[in-house]
């Protein structure tokens, strides 16, 4: 998305930032992955239980469905194009769920030739510490590991940014790839509205207004088109996933919202309004500096193990990196990115958790599915991926995620009434549930067992999931299934606590 190629570079250069990339891309990566199988016997397991969510539907479009079970309709994924990505590689049998690795390494690769553009002329060691600060306070590596749509996310969003830098202080054109790469954000996540739709008001102001104005209705009718189809299959109008995640309903849930960012990033919206004070002759940049940010610490979220804030700063990154190149000495620069791992400890910290996330997954939520699959009978869960990716059987998902019925239930019912109604409704007998998620158990169910891992849970909600059943001849088929799982699988890091009969 750059008119500068590898080969223009000068082959000294080249040189050196082929180096650096072995050292601080594929080095890295490789012995995260080496982690990662090591803690988990040898295979590869997501930091995450959400792209076995991803997996499964997209693996159900691949049959011509769209859904979790392939008798409803149901919308979990907070991406309108993820699953439609991933979908044409159900071919691939299980091998299809190493595609998401696979495809976040070559995102991240992109991004990080990126960010190498950004710094050519600098010279090798303060570009090696500017890389290390940005890839670790941004979570770059964690991102590629958890499975998800993020890695293409950052990758358009610093494609976008550099767009926008090039033309604002170089008079570069906007590429006809750049305007593509703004219609896509919004379709890859939601939030990528925060930064397209002012990127296209700031081209506007700029004089591109027909390429502007186009994309701009583009974006609207693909949006609003994906709106139509989920509201023609029962879905309403959002996906169930952004529904669960969001509470925007308000002024109130907005401001609380915005009272959290404050909290928790109000030191870089500073930053950015000082920032913003160098450019001030700079109107519609300002404008779009501004309106950004504004958008994401109304309606957008931080953390869930390092994804949901880094478009924002990577995105206010791309133009922070300009100002301090072109104002301060490389040693400067150097030591201030340098010292941002600091800042941003607790998405330093996903990245280096990245092997313990994986382990966590693979011996909680891995076995429940194996569970669940050897019980080969409908059930009930809060976590849906690895149970629904592996099962044969119809998934309730309680949480409400590949349920929509259940979210509605979820959020306006105050008893457990509803989830006995369900689980009648669906034929369900067995649930696999977070007790402090569900303090109030329908009458009926009875407590087979606790599976209570024994490594730190990092990504997953709880360390410790409760079994149960809705009669004794339920219960007692899955305490044989558990305990010859538990059995076949002494290595497993995990626990159970039998309850007696």
């Amino acid at each position: 998305m750059d008119s500068t190629t590898l080969t223009s570079l000068p082959a000294q250069t080249w040189l050196s930032d082929r180096g650096i990339t072995c050292v601080l891309f594929f080095a890295p990566l490789l012995v995260l992955m080496l982690s990662v199988a090591a803690l988990n016997g040898g295979e590869f397991f997501y930091t995450l239980d959400d792209p076995y969510i991803h997996l499964t539907l997209a693996r159900q479009i691949f049959n011509g469905h769209y859904g979790i079970n392939p008798t409803e309709f149901s919308a979990p994924s907070s991406s309108i194009l993820w699953p439609f990505i991933l979908a044409p590689f159900g071919f691939l049998g299980t091998a299809m769920y190493k595609v998401p690795l696979v495809l976040n390494l070559i995102f991240s690769f992109f991004t990080f030739r990126l960010l190498l553009q950004m710094l050519q002329g600098v010279s090798v060691w303060p570009k090696i510490l500017i890389l290390v600060g940005w890839l670790l306070a941004t979570n770059f590596y964690g991102l590629i590991f958890n499975g998800m749509e993020h890695c293409l996310q950052v990758f358009l969003t610093i494609a976008i940014a550099k767009a926008v830098v090039d033309k604002e202080f170089r008079g570069y054109p906007v590429t006809s790839l750049v305007y593509g790469a703004i219609v896509l954000l919004p379709l890859v996540r939601y939030e990528g509205l925060a930064i397209s739709m002012p990127v296209l008001l700031y081209l506007l102001i700029k004089g591109d207004a027909i390429r502007a104005q186009v994309c701009g209705a583009v974006i609207v009718l693909l949006v609003t088109g994906f709106s139509l189809f989920l509201d023609h299959i029962g879905m309403g109008w959002l996906p169930s996933s952004v529904i669960a995640k969001s509470d925007t309903s308000g002024i109130k849930s907005i401001v609380l919202n915005a009272i959290s960012q404050f909290e928790k990033y109000g030191w870089v919206i500073v930053l950015m309004l000082v920032m913003c004070g160098f450019f001030i002759q700079r109107r519609a940049l300002v404008m779009l500096l501004v309106s950004v940010t504004a958008l994401h610490v109304l309606l957008g979220k931080y953390g869930w193990y390092g994804r949901y804030e880094i478009y924002w700063l990577s995105f206010l990154g791309v133009f922070f990196l300009h100002w301090a190149l072109t104002s301060l000495k490389p040693g400067s620069v150097a030591l201030i990115f340098g010292l941002l791992p600091l800042a941003f400890a607790p998405l330093v910290y996903a990245t280096f958790s990245t092997p313990l996330a994986a382990r966590a997954i693979h011996n909680q939520q891995y076995a429940l599915a194996m569970i669940a699959s050897e019980l080969d009978q409908p059930v009930a869960v809060n976590d849906l991926g690895l149970v629904a990716l592996n099962s044969q059987r119809y998934v309730l998902d309680l949480w409400g995620l590949g349920s929509l019925e259940a979210l509605k239930l979820r959020k306006s019912q105050s008893g457990p009434e509803w989830i006995q109604t369900l689980m009648d409704k669906k034929n369900v007998h067995y649930a696999f549930v977070y007790d402090d998620w569900f303090t109030q158990h329908p009458t009926n169910w009875i407590k087979v067992a606790d599976l209570q891992l024994t490594v730190p849970k990092i990504a997953a909600a709880l360390d410790t999931v409760a079994f149960y059943a809705t009669d004794s001849e339920s219960a007692h088929r899955l305490r044989m299934t558990m305990k010859a799982y538990q059995a076949a699988h002494p290595e497993a890091k995990f626990n159970v606590a039998y309850q007696a009969e």
